[in-house]
Order: C-alpha cells, then sequence, then structure tokens
C-alpha cells in the first residue's frame, strides 16, 4: 500500500460521492438533472486485475489458485500435484478461507482448484505476518474472495477442455436481487476404460487396474439481496467431490512392497458448505456476520478380496458450524480498529480397521513403519474459538503501524494462546515503502496424532514465529519490484516414538524447525498491450530432532525457485503468451540397500540411507497458452490452446525399488517416477448466450 492509496480508503465513499454529484446538480441551473443508481454489492462483482493475470498464466488451465505456485515462496510439497508449501512450512500448516467463512478444502486431488474461474473477485496469498483476522495457521493464509453477481439478464456460459466440463449461469432477478450458480465434472473418465490395467513408460503392465476411473466434481452457487444502501445479504454454498478405485495384483508395486494390501481399493472425499452473511456499511464501520455448516467425510479402502478378507479401511468424518463476525471502525482520518471474534463447533469422527503406522513428516517412508493391525472408531470434539484485536495507526504522512493481538482457546487440548501481532510501514518516498511484520501463530496437531489409541491426545498444539523485513516500490510505465526477508521458527511439532521409556505415548512434541530465506518480484502490468513478471526465491527449511539434536532439511526445503511469467494482446482477437519455471530438485531419502521383507518370504524392502540427504536435478519446465475471441453460433466465444512442459523435460520426484527387478539382497535396482506428464496439449472453448 502507497500512502496515497491509505489516503485514498478514507476518502468519500461511492454513496458519499453520489450523494455530492447529486446535490451539485440540484443546485445547477443550466445541469440537465442527472439520477444516479448505485448498488454497492457491484463494488465486488469484477475481479481485480491481479486475479484476471493469474486466470490468463499458461500451465494454470485458467485456474488463478493453481497459478499460486508461480508465485514467490511457493512450492508443490512432493511433486507438481501436491498441496502448496509456503516459505517452508507444511502444507498442513496452511489456512484456507472462501468468502470470510472456512472450506473443506480448495484442491482437488488431480491438480486443479475447486473454483471455477468465472466466480473468483480476488485472492490474496499471506506468506507470514498477518494479522489478528486469521487463526489456528502457521504457515500461509489462502483468502479466497468470490464475486458478488451482476444486476443483469440471465446469461449462461459453457466451457469444456480436455479435463472438465463446467456450465455457468448467472443474472438478475430483481432490482435487489441477483445470482450465479456454477456447476464442474472432470472428463478424466472418459480417458480411461473401466477393467483397463495401465501401463508404464515402456508399455510394460504396472499390476494396477482401472475400477472406477479418477474423477472430481464441483459446484458453486450465491445469492445477493442488497437490502438498502447500508445492508447486503447473501447466501453461497460450495461443494466438491474427488473419488478413483483400483485393482491391484501381485504384479503392482504396492501389493510387492505390502502384499497384505493386494485387492481392490478406493477413494472418496467430499465436502459441502452453506453460509450466510450479514453486511452492514455506514461511513463510521463495516460490520459483517457470517453463520456457516461445513459436512465434510474422506473414506480409504484398501486391500479388499472376497474370497480373503473384508480388507482394510480408514475414515473420517467432520461436522461444522462456525459463527463469525468483524467489525472494521474507522475512528477518525488516522486510527482504525479491526475486532473479530468466530467460534467453530466441530465434531470429527474417525473410524478404522488398518495397521498402526507411527510417522510423521520426519520419517522418508511411512510404509516402513507398519506396526500391529488396530481398529477402532472414535468421536472427538474439537470445539475452537478465538477473538482477535488490531489498532491501525497512521502516525502521519510517513508511518502506519498495525498492533493487533489474538487470544485462541481449543476445548480438546484445554490449550489458550495470546498471540501478539505487530506491522510497522515506513514511506520512504510517495512510492516506496519499507515494511517490518511480526507475529506468534498457533495450530491444533493433526487430527490423527492426537486420537486416544492411535496417537497422543496429550500432544500440545504446534507455535511458530514469523519475523520479516521487506521493501517495495513503485516505477514509472507501470514497474513495481519487491523485496522481502522472512524468519520463521516452529515448535512443539510431532515426533512418532519408536521405542523407549515413553514409546506407549505413541508421539510427542521433540521436535522443532526453522525457515528462513528472501523473496524478490518484479512486476509488470498492463500497458503497450503486455504484461508479466519474475519471481526468484531462496531459502532454507530444516527440522530438528530434539529427542536426538539431529538437524536435517525438511522434505520440501527447495533453496532456489525462478519463475517467469509473460503475456501479451497481439490484436484485437489474439492473446498468448508463457511461464517458465526453474527450481532446485526436490529432497529425498537414497536408497542404499535391499532387505528382505520380515512379514513375508520372497518380499524385498528397502534399505534407505540419511533421511532427505540427497536431491533430484533441477526442475524445470515451460507452458504456453494462447487464446483467441470467436463467434460461436453467433454467441461470443473463446477458443483456448495450451502445450504444458512444451519441451518434453523428464523432471524426477520419487524413487523406489523397481521390485519386479529385486530377487534377492543383491539386487539392488531403482526405478524413477517422473513428476510431470510429458509434452501435454489442451485445447478448449467457452460460449456465453
Amino acid at each position: 500500500m502507497t500512502r496515497s492509496s491509505f489516503n485514498k480508503s478514507f476518502a468519500l465513499s461511492p454513496i458519499m460521492l453520489c450523494i455530492a454529484l447529486q446535490a451539485h446538480a440540484n443546485t445547477s441551473t443550466d445541469m440537465e438533472h442527472i439520477e444516479v443508481h448505485y448498488k454497492r454489492s457491484s463494488i465486488t462483482s469484477e475481479i481485480t486485475e491481479d486475479t484476471e493475470k493469474l486466470i490468463e498464466m499458461p500451465g494454470a488451465m485458467g485456474d488463478p489458485l493453481r497459478a499460486v505456485y508461480a508465485l514467490p515462496g511457493v512450492v508443490a510439497a512432493g511433486g507438481s500435484m501436491s498441496e502448496p508449501a509456503v516459505r517452508g512450512s507444511s502444507p498442513s500448516d496452511n489456512m484456507f478461507e472462501v468468502d470470510f467463512m472456512p472450506a473443506g478444502y480448495i484442491f482437488h486431488d488431480f491438480g486443479s482448484s475447486i473454483f471455477n474461474r468465472y466466480i473468483i473477485q480476488d485472492f490474496q496469498l499471506y506468506s507470514a505476518g498477518y494479522g489478528s483476522s486469521y487463526s489456528n495457521a502457521t504457515g500461509a493464509v489462502f483468502d479466497v474472495t468470490l464475486r458478488n453477481p451482476k444486476y443483469q439478464p440471465i446469461t449462461t456460459t459453457l466451457d469444456l477442455t480436455m479435463f472438465n466440463a463446467g456450465v455457468f449461469v448467472e443474472g438478475q432477478l430483481s432490482d435487489s436481487t441477483a445470482f450465479y450458480v456454477s456447476g464442474r465434472k472432470s472428463t478424466l473418465p472418459l480417458f480411461f476404460e473401466e477393467g483397463e490395467e495401465l501401463e508404464d513408460e515402456d508399455g510394460e503392465p504396472t499390476g494396477v487396474t482401472i475400477n472406477d476411473a479418477p474423477d472430481d466434481h464441483d459446484y458453486q452457487g450465491k445469492f445477493l439481496w442488497d437490502i438498502n444502501a447500508n445492508n447486503t445479504l447473501t447466501f453461497n454454498f460450495t461443494g466438491a467431490e474427488d473419488s478413483a478405485a483400483a485393482g491391484f495384483n501381485e504384479r503392482s508395486e504396492l501389493a510387492q512392497k505390502t502384499p497384505e494390501f493386494q485387492g481392490d481399493a478406493r477413494f472418496i472425499r467430499e465436502f459441502n458448505s452453506q453460509n450466510v452473511l450479514w453486511d452492514h456499511y455506514n461511513d463510521k464501520f463495516h460490520l459483517r456476520v457470517g453463520v456457516g455448516a461445513l459436512d465434510h467425510s474422506g473414506r480409504l479402502e484398501y486391500g479388499r478380496r472376497a474370497t480373503i478378507s473384508n480388507g482394510y479401511f480408514e475414515e473420517e468424518s467432520e461436522k461444522q458450524y462456525t459463527y463469525k463476525t468483524r467489525l472494521n471502525y474507522r475512528i477518525n482520518p488516522a486510527h482504525q480498529l479491526v475486532m473479530d471474534a468466530a467460534y467453530f463447533d466441530n465434531e470429527t469422527q474417525y473410524s478404522y480397521d488398518t495397521f498402526q503406522y507411527l510417522c510423521t513428516e520426519l520419517d522418508p517412508d511411512c510404509d516402513l513403519k507398519k506396526g500391529e493391525r488396530i481398529s477402532g472408531k472414535r468421536t472427538i470434539d474439537i470445539d475452537s474459538g478465538f477473538v482477535g484485536l488490531a489498532h491501525i495507526w497512521q502516525l502521519n504522512n510517513d508511518w502506519q503501524t498495525e498492533l493487533g493481538v489474538q487470544s485462541q482457546h481449543n476445548k480438546y487440548t484445554d490449550e489458550t494462546f495470546t498471540s501478539p501481532r505487530l506491522a510497522v510501514s515506513y514511506f520512504v518516498t510517495e512510492n516506496s515503502i519499507i515494511s517490518v511484520k511480526a507475529g506468534r501463530y498457533n495450530r491444533m496437531q493433526n487430527v490423527e496424532y492426537i486420537l486416544p489409541e492411535i496417537g497422543n491426545p496429550k500432544l500440545k498444539s504446534q507455535v511458530a514465529d514469523h519475523f520479516t523485513l521487506g521493501f517495495s516500490q513503485e516505477l514509472d510505465d507501470e514497474w513495481s519490484w519487491s523485496v522481502e526477508g522472512y524468519y520463521k521458527t516452529m515448535d512443539d511439532l510431532p515426533l512418532a516414538i519408536d521405542d523407549g521409556p515413553n514409546a506407549e505415548d505413541l508421539y510427542n512434541n521433540d521436535v522443532e524447525g526453522r525457515a528462513y530465506g528472501v523473496d524478490l518480484l518484479i512486476n509488470k502490468n498492463k500497458t503497450d498491450n503486455w504484461y508479466g513478471w519474475v519471481a526468484l526465491s531462496y531459502a532454507k527449511s530444516e527440522r530438528t530432532d530434539l529427542s536426538r539434536n539431529i538437524t536435517r532439511d525438511y522434505y520440501a526445503d527447495t533453496p532456489l525457485v525462478f519463475n517467469a511469467v509473460f503475456h501479451y494482446e497481439i490484436n484485437e482477437k489474439w492473446q498468448g503468451g508463457f511461464n517458465f519455471t526453474a527450481r532446485s530438485g526436490q529432497a529425498y531419502t537414497p536408497i542404499v540397500g535391499v532387505r528382505e521383507n520380515p512379514d513375508h518370504d520372497g518380499r524385498f524392502l528397502p534399505v534407505y540411507g540419511e533421511p532427505f540427504s540427497e536431491r533430484f536435478k533441477v526442475y524445470h519446465r515451460l507452458d504456453i497458452r494462447f487464446e483467441r475471441k470467436t463467434k460461436i453460433f453467433g454467441n461470443d466465444g473463446q477458443l483456448i490452446f495450451e502445450l504444458m512442459n512444451a519441451y518434453g523435460q523428464k523432471n524426477i520426484a520419487y524413487i523406489d525399488l523397481d521390485y519386479d527387478r529385486v530377487k534377492s539382497v543383491n539386487d539392488l535396482y531403482i526405478e524413477e517416477e517422473e513428476d510431470d506428464f510429458s509434452i501435454r496439449p489442451s485445447i478448449g472453448f467457452s460460449v456465453t448466450f
């Protein structure tokens, strides 16, 4: 935020501006009367320029949230289809908020986000040092704002790409109400045939048979009522589902490594949420109140063989009711208060019939941590709530501060955290800022670590401290640049206990971590028909096992990441661009030998070396995208051409034994698996009528 933009935030509201124009019209004898029609909700019915850039980014398939990997400090932890790890934190440390309310999940398992590109109004990524309005997160905050429906005749837009198909309907119901609904379905099942056995890149059978092809779908909807100039009421609903089913015979890698899991496997996860939001505006404050319901579940079945056993399963379901409010109060042009309060009424049920796996992110291969077979069912209340208060003070034209504090209570662990947050900005010039941020953050452990019998209910919550120092500057011709350094500490992370006097606890808090680095961003907004940005990140992330005083690289540690994005409007019909990514190879644990499987004669398991001590070769990839405006049956349409991994780079992301070739402990054969597909073209179109 520049000094001028801060001052503008306290300028006349659009309503006051309209009143001023109307008054001037009434007092001017030589001026024609102008009637001004204004709806406050129209301000957020159009997507922001930054979000539009992410939608158009090559390789993201029109999905602004998938484009987040081109932003500084963001990497895909464990491969390109994984959830994002931000500035050295775990993907589990992140928080996702959609329209002020929590979401079940925002990324499908097979690559895209759950949102139609037409409905995202704004997307903010808070990488570190965010304020007191966000709780239960020690990593990054993904804050997604869905745009308001437009007051227009009802229109329908159809989309079809190689990987999904969708329909989007939007329009006005009355002078004060509008809506939109969206539904999308994956086209992946069209590429698979039921009963088909998959083959590897050499055309050899893998022992994996498709029972139900990988599939996903999602839906969103929003109904808006502009009650009057000061009040709006919004009802929105969101849902998504991901599923797949396959059979693993004795030749499959899974069955050779863990023979108990030979047979049919099925996976499904889904969520449905409904929220009601009331917004009240006046000259002094903006009050937002939200009430929502979230139903989220997931089930994994494996090793099902009707002639032998009913197999194994793990299932988790949660029902959560959210009550949340935020008051943004402007005391005067120099002072502003932001007050937050929320309560999350959460009941989680976990049932299982599987093997005990004592494993965390510090372990290179959880499959080798298999213990005794266990079964059970548990229902726990993991209610939580928080209150937050922040004071924003414009001391003078050069200094701005935000001092906040948050108090959060976790019912299940009976913990209360009081966390300070601070941000200071110094305006060196009208267009350049030095900023410093610091804060303490906390989150509950993952449910599987704190459940009785399979975890340790006495585990303390994780805490983290964030510190950042940055400089940003706006230049001529829509150029800008920023650089920010950060340092994070993480405490009370979980450690799996294999043996020792406290082995019955299964897990303890004897892990700490730290992450530090610097992010550079050079950006050009659209002028002369083009825009683009270059992002370069240096980072280091590590974890320390305090019980043995051993410090190692974190599995998602990625020292160098480079992204370059370019977009050009060729003419009125054509536009296109590219996205080039290069980053340090992913850390992995080398396999140094072979040992016999103690549970199965004639089967073998890998022997690992130092965890996360080696790296794959540098990852790099080029994506290209072109769009063309056209007419389809007389209606406005768009053709989209994408070429992902344009030069077919083979990026390795995973290794294991080549179990087909290993016949004794002397046979050390390693099999590499690619992170990306080879060259993948895509053609899509959309039409609006």
